[in-house]
């Protein structure tokens, strides 16, 4: 009987994965964006005839999310990213003068490990080979082990569909063997020029890498509603943004704040559309299901619906019901209902006004190092400038349900997945990470006068000369 240590396995694979991916960006980064641009389109054009495979892979591995839901958010996405990417260039000359001058010249990073997390493997895993492709770098992908298969099998078909239009081989890999020695390994890996951390948040220390790292992480966010939102609109969103795929989207809210003046109205909207507001003793029960410590739940709980959440906890609700909400009167260090829930549990607390509201939006970003994204429902300009101004968030969602508004679905944001999240203390950029953000500007300088003689068409003295003293050569000889 042979026996293998997968420690070791895991470590070379990662070596030989570094390796081949260095030598395969080298060629690709010689690519003009008119190349990548052809795989990338060929690329989403392929992979939707895949995605219900993909997902049902997903659905079975994790036990996590809503197919539907999952199945209506990335073709809603794919679609998005596909015209959004159109109009990037992110390689080569990337902005020229009147003049026709190169004033800046986009440039690929080189290899870039991905940790993956477990939640929205497909999605994930897609995004990120897509804007390693589109900016020209080689993605080596690192999956969590509970999507494991999932990730392989959308790795397996974007490397067969990128290599049959032109993607040099080995500029997307994805590690197979993986143990906590390996992943390491291929995040100290000298070869590695950025870590871009989706997932696996254990093994993120900006401190202990040298690399750069883009950490896009979930995060509890929240949600305020100011006396002059429509607040049957805020409502709608917030239960629509939380209870999508079972609470698993990046941004979806967790805590809602609302001004004294209106509390009871909102509280009845909720109840209207899908909400369950808990008594002290179905507090007891979710809680001892759910068992929330250090900003983690029982993981069994992750991704599941509602009335998922009820049964189990013996909790007797409609069938309607989409949310069960804690009603706090106010937020102290020990609310088990504060920490991180990827699952459609919302924290509801009061406040007497705006100003209130604004401290406590500030309290809970800071003391769960969720910061992130924070949502707003109101009409007050003069509140949401207030907000703009002072949160401590990379990113403020304005009357929309904020999980996909987040992600620049029907707003202004870019398109994206990968929430940067530099406001949490982790990652170099709070911003929507998108393709560019996987290159470097090359800048151009030019004479203060800008004028340049253009002698492109002028003959080479040189070469005239050479060419001069052939012939005469030849005539010497006759």
């Amino acid at each position: 009987m042979h026996y293998v240590d997968e420690d070791l396995l895991s470590i070379q694979e990662a070596r030989i994965l570094a390796e081949t991916a260095r030598d395969a960006q080298q060629l690709i980064k010689e690519y003009e964006q008119k190349n990548l641009d052809k795989i990338v389109n060929q690329l989403l054009k392929e992979i939707e005839s895949d995605i219900s495979r993909f997902l049902a892979s997903e659905i079975e591995e994790t036990g996590m999310g809503n197919y539907n839901d999952k199945e209506r958010l990335i073709v809603e996405f794919v679609k998005a990213l596909s015209e959004e990417l159109d109009q990037q260039v992110c390689v080569g000359n990337s902005v020229e003068d009147s003049a026709g001058n190169i004033l800046q010249v986009g440039v690929p990073l080189g290899v870039i490990p991905v940790l993956l997390p477990a939640e929205n493997a497909t999605l994930n895993t897609l995004y990120s080979l897509t804007i390693g492709i589109k900016s020209g770098n080689a993605i080596i992908l690192m999956p969590h082990a509970k999507s494991q298969k999932t990730t392989q099998l959308v790795f397996q078909k974007v490397r067969e569909i990128c290599e049959q239009n032109g993607l040099p081989k080995g500029c997307l890999a994805c590690l197979s063997s993986i143990t906590e020695n390996g992943v390491k390994e291929l995040l100290t890996s000298p070869h590695s020029s950025m870590i871009l951390a989706i997932g696996n948040q254990n093994y993120i220390n900006a401190a202990n890498y040298q690399q750069p790292v883009i950490y896009g992480g979930s995060g509890a966010i929240p949600v305020f509603i100011e006396r002059s939102a429509n607040l049957t609109q805020a409502v709608k969103a917030i239960i629509e943004s939380r209870s999508y795929d079972c609470g698993l989207l990046p941004a979806a809210e967790q805590y809602l704040i609302a001004e004294g003046v209106i509390a009871s109205e909102v509280k009845e909207l909720l109840q209207q559309y899908g909400a369950h507001f808990l008594l002290k003793e179905e507090e007891a029960h979710l809680l001892a299901l759910l068992q929330p410590k250090n900003n983690q739940i029982n993981p069994l709980c992750i991704g599941k619906d509602a009335l998922w959440l009820a049964k189990e906890a013996k909790i007797n609700v409609a069938p309607t019901t989409k949310l069960l909400v804690s009603e706090q009167q106010y937020m102290h260090d020990e609310d088990p209902f504060a920490n991180e829930m990827k699952c459609p549990v919302l924290a509801f607390y009061l406040e007497p006004d705006w100003m209130h509201a604004c401290e406590k939006s500030i309290r809970l970003l800071k003391e769960k190092n969720n910061g992130h994204t924070l949502a707003i429902h109101s009409h007050n300009k003069s509140v949401l400038k207030e907000f703009a101004l002072k949160k401590p968030v990379g990113r403020m969602i304005v009357n929309a349900a904020a999980a996909r508004a987040s992600m620049g679905l029907e707003s202004t944001l870019p398109v994206s997945v990968i929430l940067g999240g530099f406001t949490t203390g982790k990652g170099i950029s709070a911003k929507n990470i998108t393709a560019k953000d996987l290159t470097y500007i090359r800048e151009i300088s030019y004479p203060l006068d800008g004028i340049i003689e253009d002698r492109t068409n002028e003959p080479d003295v040189n070469i005239e000369t050479e060419a001069l003293e052939k012939i005469l050569k030849k005539i010497m000889e006759k």
